[in-house]
């Protein structure tokens, strides 16, 4: 791509403020032409959004290296807790059960009433964990990543659009609390298909707009942090 001010030849729309003009020369254009130019320069920012929006393979790396966290944390709370030993007992409590219904639910009853913390522990921690999704726009797998959640356009997120993204990624963890307190199977049904609706959701990042049901909804996006701070200085100059 060539500028048509200093006519340099780009790679990408990454080092362009118009779709003719690089952000090197726009800087240096007079205030009066930068604000004729702002809403070209506003549009094509939203186009270079898309372009710098982080893809499928990122996004699930990030999101393996959480899981991975969490699964670690989770399994040394139960070593400790003593739930490993409780669910091999039920094991054997089925078994001795063999097809006797009104046994097997009797068990099912005791052992969940003995271990509702247990069962709580995975949604809490959860719930915990992705809190740096409001506070810093990343958990731990897209700091690693070194990517931050945005607006859309790449502008910085309010904490109220980042809370709004998190209650939706993680509802089913809200939900299986509800669930866990309350021992309503309703709720524990409607858990299994707002989980599911989350799964395939995020399978919407390969779409073209690189969003999943949660970014789609709160208006969001995952961006690499130098590429934030390259949308940042453009939409500073457009304000």
């Amino acid at each position: 791509m060539i500028c048509e001010k200093c006519h340099n030849d780009y790679p990408s729309t990454y080092y362009f403020a118009t779709p003719t003009i690089c952000k090197q020369c726009f800087a240096q254009l007079p205030e009066e032409e930068q604000k004729r130019l702002s809403h070209l320069t506003k549009d094509y920012t939203t186009i270079q959004s898309l372009e710098l929006r982080v893809g499928f393979g990122k996004r699930f790396l990030a999101s393996f290296v959480d899981s991975l966290i969490i699964i670690a944390v989770l399994v040394v709370f139960y070593k400790f807790s003593g739930f490993f030993e409780a669910y091999s007992e039920l094991i054997t409590q089925f078994k001795e059960a063999g097809t006797d219904t009104e046994t097997i639910s009797a068990i099912q009853n005791e052992f969940f009433a003995q271990n509702k913390l247990n069962f709580l522990v995975p949604s809490i921690l959860s719930l915990v964990y992705y809190i740096f999704e409001i506070l810093k726009g990343a958990a731990v797998g897209k700091m690693l990543l070194n990517l931050r959640i945005a607006n859309s356009n790449g502008s910085v997120a309010t904490t109220k659009t980042l809370l709004a993204r998190y209650l939706v990624k993680n509802s089913t963890s809200i939900i299986a609390i509800l669930w866990v307190i309350t021992g309503s199977m309703f709720l524990n049904t409607i858990n299994s298909i707002v989980g599911l609706i989350i799964l395939i959701g995020f399978f919407l990042i390969l779409g073209k707009n690189r969003q999943d049901i949660q970014d789609i909804i709160a208006k969001t996006a995952v961006f690499r942090n130098e590429d934030l701070e390259s949308l940042k200085e453009i939409n500073s100059q457009i304000q």
